[in-house]
């Protein structure tokens, strides 16, 4: 058996044991969102490598050791990036010449009979170096290209490969854009890597907090003044709108400007021109404007506290970012990234999940979205005393153990609702709801009896 794993968690399998063998991986990987596809041969694999970006490969070597070390070394030369975890009998590995072929060709291995904790630790752990790999290269790549997606625009969801889509698109013009979505769903990273693909990429990026700005200086923060304008104005200063001249100007929490700096910020839009405070003359100053915000701005309008030409001037291009429990399994690739970082900067060696919490935090509704998870991993990191980052240290307290529950919670649920829904379709047909499942139909009864389920 040969099982790939790419960034989208696919999982095919070539299989020497028959189906059995691949239903066992499948049903002990499943809950961590890995899929399963079976293969029949080495030519297939092949095919699944060149068609998708794979890098894991499992390697089942139970009874087969004899066919996999006469190819493995050219499979290894023509893919050096993969990773290749083993599953192999004991006694195998303990033979001083097997020993030495499973050190020279696998990342890991796991023994058999398959323990379930070990081979999802080991996958995971080979995705991550796997994932680490990836973002290296990406990152060589983006300095030459002089873009780059950013921390919370990792994942492979469906909403993150639409979001950016749009960043590619929106990268070439420079009409205003307006990013909405939840507090830490990365809204200011989607605006400077729409600046980094754009004609502008060599210019500054000026990114401004309008909610932290000081209310009785907003106008001055912004737009600049003069010497003598106001008490305390020793000399002129430049704002941060003329500062983005060339570039693009991110302005962070509009919703939070105050209306007479609105009626500013719209002549800006209209006109191209600033005039610093205390001064006479006008200021033509070439800036894109990213403006991005939590809040309703349409509500906003109708309430009154924000003015409705100006939310028009600013949602020419809209671009919403999905909240941290919209993206699915990409929560797992962030918190691998951010285990990977956050380790490297606190001068430890890198740690990583444990499967239940992986099964768990993907449960986990995260209402802080990436800020909450990139907070709880650091704590993670500093409370763990090992190499693994288990539930209770990402924790604060007792009261947030019921939002995250046990693997086994999370995995029992899903595999009863995935089986009452097939059987039901099915009309109570167990041949055709195992086909469905991609199960034998003893491995469905045997499903049903555990679940107690009301069926026969």
């Amino acid at each position: 058996m040969i099982s790939a794993l790419d960034r989208e968690r696919r999982l095919p399998m070539l299989s020497l044991r028959g189906r059995e063998a691949v239903d066992e991986v499948r049903e002990i990987v499943a809950p961590f969102y890995w899929k399963v596809v079976g293969v029949e041969d080495q030519e297939q694999l092949a095919r699944r490598l060149r068609r998708d970006p794979v890098k894991v490969v499992l390697v089942d070597l139970r009874d087969a050791l004899s066919y996999f070390t006469s190819w493995l070394p050219s499979f290894s030369r023509e893919h050096p990036s993969v990773q290749l975890v083993a599953i192999v009998e004991k006694r195998v590995a303990e033979n001083s010449q097997h020993a030495a072929f499973l050190h020279a060709y696998f990342f890991d291995i796991c023994f058999a009979p398959i323990e379930p904790t070990r081979l999802t630790f080991s996958i995971g752990h080979a995705w991550t170096m796997a994932r680490v790999a990836d973002m290296h290269l990406s990152t060589e790549s983006s300095t030459t290209d002089g873009a780059t997606d950013g921390d919370g625009l990792i994942g492979a969801s469906e909403v993150m490969q639409a979001v950016r889509r749009k960043i590619r698109r929106f990268a070439d013009n420079d009409l205003p854009v307006l990013v909405t979505g939840p507090t830490g769903t990365g809204k200011e990273l989607a605006a400077r890597s729409i600046h980094a693909l754009s004609s502008r990429a060599e210019g500054g990026f000026v990114a401004v907090n309008c909610g932290a700005l000081n209310p009785s200086l907003v106008q001055s923060e912004l737009f600049g003044h003069e010497k003598g304008a106001f008490t305390g104005a020793g000399k002129r200063h430049v704002g941060w709108v003329e500062l983005a001249d060339g570039g693009t100007l991110f302005l962070d929490e509009i919703g939070d400007l105050p209306p007479e700096t609105q009626i500013s910020l719209l002549r800006f839009l209209q006109q191209g021109e600033i005039q610093r405070v205390g001064g006479e003359s006008t200021i033509s100053v070439d800036a894109r404007i990213i403006a991005a915000t939590h809040v309703d701005l349409s509500r906003a309008v109708a309430e009154g506290s924000f003015r409705e030409d100006l939310f028009f001037r600013l949602d020419v291009l809209p671009l919403e970012m999905p909240s941290l429990a919209e993206r699915g399994a990409d929560v797992i690739e962030l918190a691998q990234y951010y285990l990977e970082r956050f380790s490297r900067e606190l001068g430890v060696k890198t740690k990583r999940l444990s499967p239940a919490t992986e099964g768990a935090i993907l449960n986990y509704g995260w209402p802080g979205n990436i800020r909450e998870l990139m907070n709880r991993l650091r704590r993670g990191i500093v409370l763990s005393d090992g190499l693994t980052v288990s539930l209770p240290e990402l924790e604060s307290s007792v009261e947030e153990t019921a939002g995250m529950r046990s693997l086994a919670e999370i995995r029992d649920e899903a595999e009863r609702n995935a089986i009452a829904q097939a059987v039901s379709r099915s009309g109570h047909n167990i041949t055709e709801a195992a086909r469905s499942l991609d199960v034998s139909r003893c491995t469905l009864h045997r499903l049903i009896r555990k679940h107690r389920l009301p069926f026969a």
